[in-house]
């Protein structure tokens, strides 16, 4: 009698090995078929896998449904500017000296506001909550403006934190640093800002000022620690704080350069007596200058000194013992507070003479003379203090009879004995150094004046925008953060255009081509204008329950060769 059919279905497994040697376990339902009078597979579904050599089944991804695979989350950003700046931030160790010294929080503000400032090209803060939306920054919350104004009052007040910050960058300077040091002013309409005074306003629009007194590294390029001070004090008085700020920071032997704003015999003494290394502009009119001048005309005359990297310059060094007076403050060693000490130290007088620089001052100063002569004949009697000098000085005036007219003459002597002077300038140091290696430590100092028109112009600081001087302290600090982004990318692209410019052997005719394409193109861009080049990549981010993508906007073989070579990308 045949079995009866129950119409059951029965539970078993199937394993199946593939060329790799794993081995696909499937678990299969099968049961009785009355038309074929077989077994038949019911279904079929795939338990797992046993990798080659192994004995435990491993969980495979399900497979993708028909219908199913709906979107998780999207997210799209532009990361091509912000690449760039997170790259900066890592590699230039700005980042890390940032974190170090404050809080995890204010870090990642600080830091994002700073790349904000790049990226947009010094936009002012409350548009940064909308330009966060689509650029990833180190914090990820919304920088409303409490945020940051509560950020600015913490950062302002943790002087802790900004002074470790100057030490860590310090360190990284390295041996013999050569330091620029130089001071520009804010203008403010404020009447909150206590530093805020009349004094010497450098964008000449006659509101009150807040000093910032930068020191900055002329080798590395790069801000190093900055201080703010009362509109009202001269510079040539801001050198004291400064070289006790430098005891602090722990540099080994720096070289301070400043022009002739800051020249003078008590700051001279300053640095003589800290035993700390200066270079500096002086003014070609004082006396022992002149002196020195007079000394090397016949050297600076041969050929033997035309300078190597400027031939339009000649120069000539030499050296000096100069004489030193202080009053005492205390008495010591034998000598009573309140006498005149003197003490002779050693100087470098290094003297430089430009024909063309001679023929341009003679032509503004005749220029100059010939018009205060019409101004006075024209009956003008009021002078600036520099004009009234001049008058003095090189114009002679006299009247025929009682009540003639005034005949104004020039004072032909002292005008002679003036222009033998014109085209010289002369540089001061305390520490031996070739003639035209102090030149070109000098004129690296000018570059502390890009530094300023950056830091007014693409980092949204030409006014305080702040209500107090707590605030302002945290947001000059936050802009000081991000110039040293700024500088430290500016240096890195001048690196590749430089590199650009070498012939290397090895090299295909279209890598070649390619570079010069990358060369020419750099030269014809600011900074400002390729980071906006390359804001316009994006990332789109797709999470699906089957997985994860990711792409980004194709880039064409110019651009991606410039993120290579920069050192953004490895390939």
């Amino acid at each position: 009698m045949a079995k009866p059919i129950t119409g059951k279905t029965h539970v078993g497994e199937r394993r199946e090995k593939r060329p790799n040697g794993d081995i696909y376990v499937y678990e299969r339902i099968t049961a009785y078929d009355e038309k074929t009078r077989k077994t038949c597979t019911v279904s079929q579904t795939l338990k797992g896998k046993i990798k080659a050599g192994a004995q435990e089944i491993v969980q495979t991804r399900p497979k993708k449904r028909k219908g199913e695979g709906g979107i998780a989350g999207a997210t799209r950003r532009h990361t091509g500017l912000t690449d760039i700046l997170e790259w900066v931030g890592k590699v230039s160790g700005i980042d890390d000296d940032v974190r170090a010294s404050f809080s995890q929080g204010d870090a990642e503000k600080m830091l994002s506001i700073a790349r904000y400032w790049i990226g947009s090209g010094g936009n002012t803060l409350p548009r940064l909550e909308s330009w966060q939306v689509m650029h990833p920054l180190p914090y990820r919350e919304a920088i409303t403006e409490d945020v940051y104004g509560n950020l600015f009052k913490n950062v302002g007040r943790n002087e802790e934190g900004v002074q470790s910050y100057f030490s860590a960058r310090a360190v990284r300077l390295g041996e013999s640093p050569v330091l620029a040091f130089d001071s520009t002013t804010i203008s403010t309409y404020s009447e909150n800002q206590s530093e805020a005074r009349q004094g010497f306003n450098k964008d000449r629009d006659g509101l009150n000022t807040i000093k910032l007194l930068t020191l900055y590294s002329v080798k590395a390029g790069e801000p190093m620690a900055f201080a703010k001070q009362p509109g009202n004090i001269p510079d040539v008085i801001s050198i004291e704080n400064t070289l006790t700020q430098l005891k602090c920071l722990n540099l080994e032997k720096p070289l301070i350069v400043t022009d002739n704003g800051y020249y003078s015999q008590k700051n001279m003494m300053e640095f003589a007596l800290r035993n700390v290394k200066f270079l500096t502009l002086v003014d070609p009119n004082i006396v022992w200058v002149r002196e020195t001048v007079d000394g090397l005309r016949a050297t600076l005359a041969g050929m033997s000194s035309t300078c190597p990297f400027d031939t339009s310059i000649c120069g000539a060094t030499s050296l000096r013992m100069h004489q030193f007076s202080r009053i005492r403050q205390r008495s010591r060693n034998g000598k009573v507070a309140g006498e005149k000490d003197t003490f002779p130290r050693r100087l470098y007088v290094h003297v430089y003479y430009s024909p063309d620089n001679e023929a341009k001052k003679e032509l503004a100063f005749r220029k100059d003379l010939i018009e205060l002569k019409a101004q006075i004949e024209e009956g003008k009697t009021e002078f600036t203090e520099s004009a009234q000098k001049k008058i003095d000085k090189y114009l002679t005036g006299s009247r025929k009879g009682r009540g003639g007219q005034l005949k104004v003459g020039f004072n032909d002597k002292a005008i002679a004995e003036a222009k033998k002077y014109f085209g010289y300038f002369a540089l001061v140091t305390n520490q031996a150094m070739d003639t035209f290696t102090a030149l070109e430590n000098y004129r690296l100092r000018e570059k502390i004046e890009e530094l300023f028109a950056v830091q007014k112009g693409r980092l949204d600081g030409t006014r305080p925008r702040t209500w107090y001087p707590d605030n302002l302290r945290g947001r000059q600090f936050t802009q000081f953060v991000s110039l040293g982004y700024y500088c430290f990318l500016t240096k890195k692209i001048k690196e590749v255009q430089a590199n650009l410019k070498k012939k290397e052997p090895g090299k295909t005719k279209s890598l070649i081509k390619l570079e010069k394409k990358l060369e020419n193109w750099l030269a014809q861009r600011s900074l400002a204008q390729i980071l906006d080049w390359f804001d316009c990549i994006e990332t789109t981010k797709i999470q699906t329950v089957m997985g994860s993508y990711r792409w980004s906007t194709e880039s064409v073989a110019r651009d991606g060769l410039f993120l290579k070579y920069l050192g953004v990308v490895s390939k």
